[in-house]
């Protein structure tokens, strides 16, 4: 089983209750709702030929249109997940992450994800104070990768 799949296998559907069909760009796009807010949890391939900004920026916008996340009525709490063969030679800060909820879609974490295990991540906080189970959601992909 791949890398994909087990990461599906650890979320849905106990944690994202729907899986959303895909463009070729997402390998997987999981969703949740709660009464007013809407979150996904996203895998893409990793390029290492592009900045990971660049990746960042094409990953929110398959979202939104997945989504079909809007600013101020429709926003959307994602979680970016890079799969890749080794971990590139990146640091936390620049997995870039959104600081505001001024977007349609709100980055609020950044994954990058071997096919050994390694794992380099960056969540959004306030104090220092992590929110949205984002320990569980950094372990289960771990997990998921090995």
């Amino acid at each position: 089983m791949d890398i994909v799949n087990n990461i599906k296998n650890s979320f849905y559907p106990e944690v994202y209750s729907e899986s959303i069909p895909t463009s070729a760009d997402l390998s997987l796009c999981l969703l949740k709702k709660t009464q007013l807010a809407k979150y996904v949890l996203v895998v893409k391939d990793f390029d290492s030929k592009l900045d990971i900004k660049v990746q960042i920026a094409n990953a929110r916008k398959l979202i939104r249109q997945q989504t079909s996340a809007m600013w101020l009525f429709k926003e959307v709490g994602a979680y970016i997940v890079f799969v890749c063969d080794e971990l590139p030679d990146l640091s936390e800060s620049q997995l870039e992450i959104d600081h505001t909820g001024f977007h349609a879609v709100i980055v609020q974490g950044v994954h990058l994800v071997s096919k050994s295990g390694a794992h380099l991540f960056n969540h959004s906080k306030w104090l220092n104070k992590s929110f949205g189970g984002t320990e569980s959601i950094a372990s289960r992909l771990v997990r998921s990768a090995i």
